[in-house]
């Protein structure tokens, strides 16, 4: 059979010619699904905010001459999928938040709006030292900041907490455990009795217990003074006393001599947490999860019905929420 060339030539254009376009209108699809739409400011109370305050992930949002900046993480989200950075403070997103802070002019009031459950050590102490000292800070807490979380929220002059919002203790996690647990066991147990591996986590212990509470202390605002002074309040949170997973509430934070202030968080804090949860569930349904954070198992080799193995490694030293 008879085939002209240009024709066959144009024929294979037009096919390369259609799979591109889909292939560019599947991916402008997927891209408006992630799509942030343009802030709305929203008024409530005294403070004006965006509903949707994200561009690019990083928080970059500006209201009634404010600076507001958010630490929100996803407590639903499953451990050791995509990331774990969704699920609590890390070095790279304290990184962010220093250019935020870094960029705001110091006579520029800054708002924090916390909902985490903590995270590691140094991103929290990076971000509670650049907002310790600058005036005009506000901590915003909806829900729960806790561990490192509490550790900001201290570090800015004073905090609204929502109705039923709680902070926590700020004792270190270390490996997974509270950090005194390690030299109680070198204390309690013959040091022939314990492998060598958790013998020099012990020795690293101690050393990070001496600088804790010192450290605790200098990320202190002196607006959160406790009954006598400032490390009495810091001394109380670190102490490793409590469980780990305490809740401090309002009247609780008042009495340890937390500067709380008056008045429930405004709306528009309760909408920008719960936008950005909004966002991470998006992100996971269009990756096939579901509300039981369950996907397909991969098919994997030799095992058809081979089962996901993914693991999470916790980071070693933390002030978070177990």
């Amino acid at each position: 059979m008879y085939s002209d060339p240009k024709l066959l030539i144009a024929g294979l254009s037009l096919v390369v010619i259609s799979i591109i376009v889909a292939f560019v209108i599947r991916q402008i699809r997927m891209r408006r699904t992630f799509e942030i739409p343009s802030p709305r400011p929203q008024a409530a109370g005294n403070m004006t905010m965006p509903v949707n305050p994200y561009a690019n992930g990083t928080p970059k949002t500006e209201s009634n001459g404010r600076k507001v900046i958010a630490v929100i993480h996803d407590f639903g989200h499953p451990q050791g999928h995509h990331t774990d950075e969704r699920r609590y403070l890390s070095t790279r997103e304290a990184f962010e938040i220093l250019a935020e802070i870094r960029s705001v002019p110091s006579d520029t009031p800054i708002d924090v709006v916390l909902h985490t459950p903590g995270g590691e050590a140094f991103a929290c102490e990076l971000i509670a030292m650049a907002l310790k000292d600058r005036p005009n800070t506000t901590a915003y807490v909806p829900y729960c900041a806790m561990s490192a979380g509490t550790i900001i929220a201290l570090s800015t002059e004073k905090i609204v907490m929502g109705k039923y919002a709680c902070l926590g203790p700020i004792d270190t996690q270390f490996f997974g455990f509270p950090i005194e647990s390690f030299t109680r066991l070198l204390r309690e147990k013959p040091i022939q009795n314990i492998e060598d591996f958790t013998v020099l986590l012990g020795y690293l212990a101690e050393k990070e217990m001496k600088t804790a509470r010192q450290r605790a202390c200098e990320l202190l605002n002196k607006n959160h003074l406790g009954r006598d002074d400032a490390c009495q309040l810091s001394d109380f949170l670190a102490s490793g006393d409590m469980p780990h997973s305490e809740q401090i509430d309002r009247k609780r934070a008042i009495e340890i001599g937390i500067n709380i202030a008056n008045g429930e968080c405004p709306a528009a804090v309760y909408d920008l947490v719960e936008d950005r949860l909004r966002i991470f569930k998006s992100m996971d349904e269009a990756a096939g999860i579901g509300t039981e954070f369950q996907t397909k198992p991969p098919q994997l080799e030799g095992n058809a019905q081979g089962a996901d193995k993914r693991t999470f490694a916790s980071p070693g030293i933390m002030w978070r929420k177990p």
